[in-house]
This record gives C-alpha cells, structure tokens and sequence, in this order.
C-alpha cells in the first residue's frame, strides 16, 4: 500500500509541474526537456510536370544542404509563348538566365538577370491623326 501511495505522489507532482526539474507541459515553470539535434545539412532534389490546357509548366530543383540551390522553370502556353528560366542561389546571391519569346520582351541584362528573348520587336507605335476639335469633348457635350 505504500509504494501505491509513493507512485501515485510522484505521478501527481510531476504532472502538476510542481517539481521544477521534471514538466510535461510546454507552457508549465520546470523545465522542458528539448533534445538538441546536430545541424546536419541535407541535400534535396525535386521536379514536377503539370500539363495544362494546350500548354504545361515544369520545375527542378536540386539544393546541397549549404544554401547553394540549382533549379529551373519552364512555363509554354496554347499560343506558343515559352519562358524558360534557369538558376542558382548561393553565398554570392541570385542569378538567373531567362530564354523566352514573349511578344515585347528583347534580350538584355538588368541586374545582373540574363534575358534572352527570341521575340520579334513589335511594329512602331504612331498616335493617330485627329484634326483638332474633332475629339470626343467636342461632340454633343453642350
């Protein structure tokens, strides 16, 4: 009957959190045993395919586990436009290469950002020719 009563004792004080040196519960006064765990790096890859309506869009990526990642995007739509990107992250930053044909896109190089467009440079622009007097202000608005 003894060691009943000693058990119970012990069940019910460390549940309460009335011994500083043993708690169950996060939010109690002891203190919460947290077990510490190396920082190992871990690698990663993943990729995907995701089909869509006259298009798809695509994207791997692999990362060592030091903050270096290589990966790529490719997104084509029902119309023919085709973006492909392709980068990589690390200690020296961002940088990546764009190769696309998207209609009013041309090849240059803004912040340190590649883009490669094989798009064809759009028509020129002219304002039309009205005559002055003859816009919509003009028109039945007195």
């Amino acid at each position: 009957m003894f060691q009943l009563l000693v058990v119970l004792v012990l069940l019910v004080v460390s549940e309460g959190g009335l011994y500083r040196g043993i708690s169950s519960y996060p939010g109690s006064y002891g203190h919460v045993y947290q077990p510490v765990y190396p920082s190992i790096p871990t690698p990663y890859v993943f990729n995907y395919v995701a089909p869509a309506i006259g298009g798809f869009s695509a994207r791997q990526e692999s990362g060592n586990g030091y903050g270096r990642v290589i990966g790529s995007y490719k997104v084509a739509d029902a119309d023919g436009r085709i973006r492909k990107v392709q980068y990589t992250a690390g200690p020296e930053g961002f940088r990546a290469n764009v190769y696309t044909n998207e209609p009013g896109t041309k090849t240059s190089n803004p912040a340190g950002v590649l883009i490669q467009s094989s798009a064809p440079d759009p028509p020129p622009y002219y304002f039309p020719k009205i005559p002055y007097g003859y816009g919509s202000h003009s028109r039945g608005l007195r």
